[in-house]
């Protein structure tokens, strides 16, 4: 049988995983394909989804396409340019578990062909090795403590400032502060490049540790200094006593394999492969978990009875021979993996106009300020207080505003470079009047499904998602759950892209918050606009009953299908005083049922309150690190517990999107939409 011409690609020649990830497919497909040039190649195999968009589209045509998700597909969702690329993929390739399922749960096919690791590098050295001593010796490393490493980068090469918090820096700082405060004698080894943040956070917190790598001057990039040979980290593997893994998202972590095949004890969130490799004892959804889970071992070795099991499961699973069959299974039915086919505008991916093409392309000119941009907002606009859907239009129109964009209300006119519709919730009648024939480009902002959050009203559902394939040209989905449940219900939105939605940063914030002090009253909150039961009122009630009134006081703002006797009940209030009610309290509750982004969730987040939330919608999305989840009644009182006990460590851990980089991803999404056209 003649083996098929492949073209691989994807690499950044950056040293470090896609490097890795390249070499090792590579490996795997020895004996299966021959490897050509892109001209010469009848199928494209790229590990990274980006470089399919850097290769002119005429020269993928009548080729089939092999991408591989790298990462987690749910976040690839929230970067409007990843929209281009799916229509281009014949086959996708998921390299861990829970890739697999999030593709699935969104209608997605694909094959699972887990990551590898060279099981040649990262190994087992005996403790007497003398390269263990003579790096703990050249780096200073002290041998008498017990040592955590962690080798993520935790700063981006356009922001050497900020935490990249997808890596967890602020996680894994929560937790070696906390095992220094408790007084336990932990030293800290940190590798790799971009490691600015998290060493400076370790000094101000007095933290010991060691960076292995050089010290470059301030602002200095040392991505180019500070990738450490794979042998270097296998060392580091086998002198330190665990490694800590605290990323948001991943699809590896690598450095997880790595640790698992050389013998490391691992710790680590519930990302990428972590299912796959380690137990549920080695996995933790909060630093109260990883703490309790460190502790024992410091003091019982409690982990070094499952570093066999990691091992194990990486040699099954994780080497290039061990995956060389499923590659060979992949290939075996490239038959059925369709070819990209001519170009239609369904598949364009925007590119920068031409000089030529200018003089046609005015809606681009106006995006980039050379005229005023202006775009129309279709929604039922409603002075506050009212529901979070006009909460976040009403703060991403002010957000435009002053950026200088005109937003028209509810019209249709030839000035309007693109449209914003706010789901159902505007004129339809009206809208489809003035649309009739005319050619626009629009972003259907999609909320819901509106049944589930309701319990009725399924055919708004059906007039909503007849609508998006009837006019939208990109969708905006509110969060990842949402898109689930749409594609449960058996639809696919056009070209979607999940973004949370964010609040007006001038009213919903943490500047003069009152302290939080166990000295008094734990102030607990709950907001809501609606009545409906799915807003959780009879949970609410129950709290009410069993809540220890000596030590709590509860406040609810809004509306509510429950009376009641001890919790204090304002009516609805405008956003400023509500914003002002929630900084004068501590802990936010919310019992909402399939909420899909509940922009009163968020306005607590942004106010600084770690929230306790029922486990049901987007809340987990949104809450993350910053609070903790409850599945029923039995659950509220400890995990509010937790949240007390804990409670500068959620604080810390609030994460909330902010209005800016919401905006940007619409105005990218507008951006592409109005030079490409509707199906773009």
């Amino acid at each position: 049988m003649r083996e098929p011409k492949v073209f691989l690609t994807g690499s950044d020649n950056m040293r470090w995983a896609l490097e890795t990830d390249i070499s090792q497919v590579r490996q795997s497909l020895n004996n299966i394909v021959e490897f050509t040039s892109l001209d010469e190649s009848e199928v494209v195999h790229c590990i990274w989804w980006e470089r399919l968009l850097g290769i002119p589209r005429k020269q993928l045509l009548g080729k089939k396409i092999i991408c591989h998700f790298p990462g987690e597909p749910f976040r690839y969702l929230t970067i409007p340019r990843h929209r281009h690329v799916v229509p281009m993929v014949g086959q996708w390739v998921t390299q861990s578990s829970q890739a697999y399922r999030q593709l699935r749960s969104i209608g997605v096919d694909s094959m699972l062909i887990s990551y590898t690791v060279d099981l040649h590098v990262f190994r087992k050295i005996p403790p007497d090795d003398s390269r263990l001593s003579s790096i703990a010796e050249r780096y200073n490393i002290p041998r008498n403590c017990y040592l955590i490493g962690n080798f993520h980068r935790d700063t981006e090469g356009v922001d050497l400032e900020s935490p990249k918090l997808m890596k967890g820096p602020d996680i894994f700082l929560e937790i070696v502060k906390s095992l220094v405060r408790r007084g336990h004698q932990i030293h800290v080894v940190l590798a790799g490049p971009r490691r600015f943040w998290i060493r400076r956070q370790l000094e101000n917190f007095a933290v010991p540790y060691t960076y292995v790598g050089t010290t470059v001057p301030p602002g200095v990039d040392d991505i180019e200094r500070n990738v450490l040979p794979p042998e270097d980290i296998n060392a580091l593997l086998n002198l330190i006593d665990l490694y800590v893994v605290s990323s948001r998202s991943e699809g590896g972590p690598r450095t997880l394999l790595e640790a698992a095949a050389a013998k490391c004890k691992v710790i680590s969130t519930p990302v990428g492969i972590a299912s796959d490799i380690v137990g549920e004892e080695c996995i933790y959804s909060s630093v109260r978990r990883a703490l309790a889970i460190v502790e024992d071992d410091i003091c019982s070795n409690s982990l070094e009875s499952a570093v066999e099991t990691h091992y194990n499961a990486v040699v099954r699973n994780h080497s290039t021979e061990s995956v060389a069959p499923l590659f060979r299974q992949l290939y075996d039915r490239l038959e059925a993996i369709p070819a990209l086919i001519v170009e239609d505008r369904r598949h364009v991916v925007p590119k920068r106009p031409t000089r030529r093409g200018l003089h046609i392309l005015s809606s681009v000119k106006r995006f980039m300020v050379r005229r005023k941009t202006t775009i129309g907002a279709w929604h039922n606009f409603t002075k506050p207080p009212y529901g979070g859907g006009n909460q976040f239009m009403l703060a991403l129109e002010k957000e435009l505003q002053q950026r200088d964009i005109r937003v028209e209300r509810n019209a249709i006119r030839p000035e309007i470079e693109a449209y914003v519709l706010n789901s159902i919730h505007f004129n339809v009648e009206k809208f489809l009047k003035l649309k009739k024939d005319k050619d626009i480009r629009v972003i259907h902002r999609i909320d819901g499904p509106i049944s589930l959050a309701r319990g009725f009203d399924r055919e708004k559902d059906a007039l909503c998602f007849r609508l998006n394939q009837e006019i939208a040209s990109a969708t905006v989905l509110q969060s990842n759950w949402t898109y689930q449940r749409i594609v449960e219900m058996g639809y696919q939105p056009v070209k979607p892209v999940v973004v949370h939605n964010a609040v007006d940063p001038d009213i919903f914030h943490k500047q003069g918050r009152v302290p939080f002090d166990r000295n008094r009253k734990i102030r607990l909150i709950s907001t809501s606009w609606s009545d409906n039961t799915r807003k959780g009122g009879a949970i609410y009630k129950w709290i009410e009953e069993n809540l220890d009134w000596n030590r709590f006081e509860y406040t609810f703002v809004g509306r509510v299908s429950e009376e009641f006797e001890f919790i204090r009940h304002i009516p609805p209030v405008s956003s400023q005083k509500l914003a002002q009610f929630l900084r004068q309290h501590d802990i936010y509750i919310t019992a909402g049922q399939n909420d899909s982004c509940s922009n009163a969730l968020i306005e607590a987040l942004s106010c600084g309150l770690p929230a306790l939330y029922l486990a049901s919608g987007g809340h987990a999305e949104l809450v993350g690190y910053g609070g903790l989840p409850f599945h029923d009644t039995e659950e509220i009182l400890p995990q509010l517990d937790a949240l007390v006990d804990d409670y500068e460590t959620f604080q810390n851990l609030i994460s909330v999107p902010s209005l800016t980089s919401v905006t940007n991803k619409y105005l990218d999404i507008l951006r592409d939409i109005s030079f490409s056209g509707r199906n773009s």
